[in-house]
């Protein structure tokens, strides 16, 4: 075999299969195979929730275990011993001498992007170009590289916010799937426990399966779309990342090396736009709506009146003390202990310590609201979260049209139709508090369940207005 031809196939076994340029940090797989450590780990991508296939080899898709990565520092050292040589992968050994005219290449067209000798200076092909010898242009597109790296980077950078990104929004919009079937199952369970007995025919079992069957063929549509997201962007990370290695190594070669088609390089950087994944609604359209609950709850309606002492200076009682609106200016009012001194709150007047109780307040179209419960011992006067651990359970709108029930902590509400009326039921025996959107015929917002009560502990209704 030609000797050149023998150490153009050795320089080419030192390629790494995946980014096609020298093997950096090479690591074999269970089928005997070696790859960048960076290019094998990124192609298998730890499996996101959505993800259910198992891992391959790129070459063959022989099954592997990612765990079983073994660094092969052999062969890397043979690999810096063949960059010590100036070779490079698809450039043999003759890479010097013109293949047509057997001169030495050191001129480089403009125009095609390619090296050439002095005899193609003349030829048809390059007479009408800009040929000049490649030392007079090595560190203009040496800059070039840099300013394509650059701008793949930032790409590079904003696919990983892309990414990350879409991986919150699907744990979060997991946590709500979990929640509403949980909703589902205890409003089928409140409604049974207040009836005192079954329906004729267990009609309740037929409804809440229906509710959890529509909850299903929903979470399945969508968790498909989102698979196609995190795939697409997945893949285009690859490519990326992929682009990114060849045009840093480009960037290390030799002159000659690093000219050879730099135009087609960089013109694919250039035309290189991220694609946005298609955005997906995570709006759950299956609601628990259990028919009649709302009837039974007015059973257990309270007269809830708000107590001007604990109101916070900015907030304004009506006379009869039946509503509430956020004043411009602080009121000069008396510190005395019962008033919320950091925080727009004002409580109900009447003390809580058992039975069930149900009301309904009127939200209306403010932008940012909470209302729901407290423990009658909060602190008022320093700064507290509105959590269950501070005796606080309560949901809240901010912003406009972001509902949460409690702090940050807990997940996002999704609620397809606004609230302008909420109806709130305390369960004080069962430890439990729920929420319901008056406005969408009585679908269920949220529950706190259990309610961590002492015994002998005294609630008290609770509205925030801003």
């Amino acid at each position: 075999m030609d000797p050149a031809v023998l150490v153009e196939a050795i320089v080419e076994e030192m390629a790494c299969p995946i980014c096609m340029t020298f093997l950096r940090e090479p690591v074999s797989i269970d089928c005997g195979h070696s790859f960048c450590q960076s290019c094998i780990s990124g192609l298998w991508e730890v499996p996101g929730e959505f993800q259910n296939w198992g891992y391959t080899c790129p070459l063959c898709r022989a099954p592997v275990q990612p765990r079983n990565l073994r660094p092969n520092w052999q062969l890397a050292n043979v690999v810096e011993k063949v960059r010590l040589l100036g070779l490079h992968p698809g450039t043999g050994l003759k890479g010097d001498v013109c293949e047509f005219h057997g001169e030495q290449l050191k001129m480089f067209c403009k125009e095609d992007g390619l090296v050439t000798c002095e005899a193609c200076r003349q030829s048809p092909e390059h007479e009408a170009h800009s040929v000049v010898p490649m030392e007079d242009v090595a560190w203009e597109y040496k800059w070039k590289l840099h300013k394509a790296l650059e701008h793949l980077r930032k790409e590079q950078e904003e696919a990983w916010k892309l990414e990350v990104g879409e991986r919150k929004r699907a744990a979060n919009w997991k946590i709500q799937v979990e929640t509403r079937k949980q909703s589902i199952i205890w409003e089928f369970e409140k409604y049974q426990r207040l009836l005192q007995k079954k329906p004729p025919g267990q009609q309740l079992e037929v409804e809440a399966a229906a509710a959890l069957a529509s909850l299903e063929q929903e979470e399945r549509e969508t968790r498909q779309k989102l698979e196609m997201n995190h795939d697409a962007l997945g893949q285009q990370n690859r490519v990326l990342w992929r682009l990114i290695a060849e045009l840093e190594e480009r960037s290390q070669r030799p002159i000659r090396w690093m000219l050879q088609g730099i135009q087609e390089a960089l013109k694919r950087s250039k035309s290189w736009i991220l694609q946005r994944p298609e955005p997906v609604s995570l709006e759950l359209k299956t609601n628990c709506r259990v028919l009649g609950l709302r009837e039974i709850l007015k059973t257990y309606a309270a007269d809830v009146r708000l107590d001007p002492d604990t109101a916070y200076s900015r907030l304004i009682v009506s006379e009869d003390r039946k509503c509430v609106h956020y004043g411009d200016t602080k009121q000069k009012l008396p510190d005395n202990p019962e008033r919320f001194y950091r925080y727009n709150i004002v409580l109900g007047s009447q003390c809580i310590s058992s039975g069930r109780h149900y009301w309904e307040v009127e939200v209306g179209d403010r932008s940012e609201w909470g209302l729901g419960v407290c423990k009658e011992n909060v602190d008022r006067k320093e700064v507290v979260y509105l959590s269950p651990h501070y005796g606080f359970w309560v949901i809240r709108l901010r912003k406009g049209n972001e509902y949460r029930a409690g702090t940050d902590e807990y997940p996002l509400l999704s609620l397809p139709v606004p609230p302008r009326r909420v109806g709130v039921f305390l369960d004080y025996e069962a430890h439990d508090i729920s929420f319901y959107n008056v406005t969408d015929n009585g679908s269920h917002i949220f529950t706190f369940a259990p309610l961590s009560l002492p015994v002998g502990a005294i609630i008290k209704s609770v509205g925030m207005m801003k």
